[in-house]
């Protein structure tokens, strides 16, 4: 063999192996791109899944705040009951009172 058939094995061997890695690039980008858009798609689901999650938050936080307001209006009708009957009560005691001094009197 001379040299110049072994340069054009060589080169040849070499263009075969650039050509193998050139196919083992592509096929692993192919496979990185691919990858990248699940775990592109894996990622909108969940901030979309976390914006349902925050609205419905933003939702029970409100009911919250209007039954607690709901709760204080309540409450303050029961104390002013729980006064109103105690303003009855001394009411009725001091007429008996006053009732029982004009009976004295005459």
């Amino acid at each position: 063999m001379d040299i110049l058939s072994i340069s054009g094995w060589a080169f040849g061997a070499l263009a075969a192996v650039g050509a193998l890695a050139a196919g083992y690039v592509r096929v692993r980008s192919s496979v990185d791109n691919q990858t990248a858009e699940i775990w592109k798609g894996e990622a909108e689901a969940q901030k979309a899944r976390a914006d349902r999650l925050e609205a419905q938050l933003d939702e029970l936080s409100g009911r919250v705040a209007r039954l607690e307001a709901e709760n204080r209006h309540l409450s303050e009708l029961v104390t002013g009951q729980a006064a109103i009957a105690e303003l009855r009560s001394l009411m009725v005691t001091q007429h008996q009172e006053l009732t029982s001094l004009i009976s004295e009197a005459h």
